[in-house]
């Protein structure tokens, strides 16, 4: 490679990347650039220097994909905070209410799917499972503090000797643009459940977006859960992308979740547990 022309094969290196944020992978990108400079004697570890510059510039950022794949840096990508994930949810615009007011219809169904299949494949015995996103005025500690179903349940193995208590909450929303303001939802839950999920809606159009895999960064970095559905009722359409780790809240913070969160049947029940 000509290094008097690096600056000039780095640019059209970005620009021959997907202007929408779009994944594009690294061997057809090498590929572009060489039909681009045909006498420019671009070798691999050239493109690999190229692409890196552009990384530490935070012009690219690494996708998935096999081979390895780039996406262009977007600055509309969406809250890149928690700070301001927070002020969209005090100012929602128009689509955040009608995506808040598409939720509600798939709580019930989704309860019912965690009730009859999620216990199951989980080994959990004895449980309790409640659809808490419905508080009215009561308070609950605060903003983002509600789960929308929650499930809490009893573990047992057959070498370890003391009975294992989650609870564990899920954060269902209606479509990928709620989502991400649905991570940081469900990474405060973390301050009172042993496990946390993200749900919503499975798309093929998630191969390439740039939107679905910062969610997903998002729910690793966290140790959030993360679920895609087809069918919010049919559990042979449900996916696990990320499984959520196993948290170590502070006992009196479960305490007063289940307190003030979950009903009087069921703590009864949970009381009944441990006599």
């Amino acid at each position: 490679m000509d290094l008097h022309r690096r600056d000039e094969y780095k640019q059209r290196l970005y620009e021959l990347s997907p202007d929408d944020g779009k994944t594009i992978g690294n061997a057809a990108l090498r590929e572009s650039l060489r039909s681009a400079f045909p006498d420019g004697d671009i070798k691999e570890e050239d493109y690999w220097d190229l692409r890196n510059s552009l990384i530490s510039e935070s012009k690219f950022e690494k996708g998935r994909g096999r081979g390895g794949t780039v996406r262009r840096v977007l600055t509309v990508a969406g809250p890149t905070t928690a700070t301001e994930a927070l002020q969209m949810a005090i100012q929602p615009g128009p689509d955040s209410v009608l995506g808040s007011m598409a939720e509600a219809p798939l709580y019930e169904p989704f309860q019912k799917v965690i009730q009859s299949e999620y216990v199951l494949d989980n080994d959990l015995k004895p449980w309790v499972c409640e659809v808490t996103a419905f508080q009215g005025r009561k308070n609950t500690g605060g903003l983002w503090t509600r789960p929308d179903v929650t499930l809490i349940a009893i573990q047992t193995f057959v070498y370890v000797p003391d009975k294992v208590f989650d609870v564990i909450t899920f954060e269902i929303k209606p479509n990928i643009e709620t989502a991400i303001e649905g991570v940081y939802e469900t990474a405060a839950h973390s301050a009172f459940a042993h496990r946390s999920y993200l749900a919503f809606p499975e798309s093929k159009e998630y191969d390439k977006s740039p939107l679905y895999d910062r969610i997903v960064d998002e729910c690793e970095r966290f140790g959030l859960g993360l679920i895609l559905f087809e069918d919010v009722a049919n559990w042979d359409t449900y996916s696990f992308e990320v499984h959520a780790e196993r948290k170590n809240p502070d006992p009196q913070a479960v305490n007063d979740f289940i307190k003030g969160q979950i009903s009087e049947k069921s703590r009864e029940e949970i009381q009944r547990w441990f006599r």
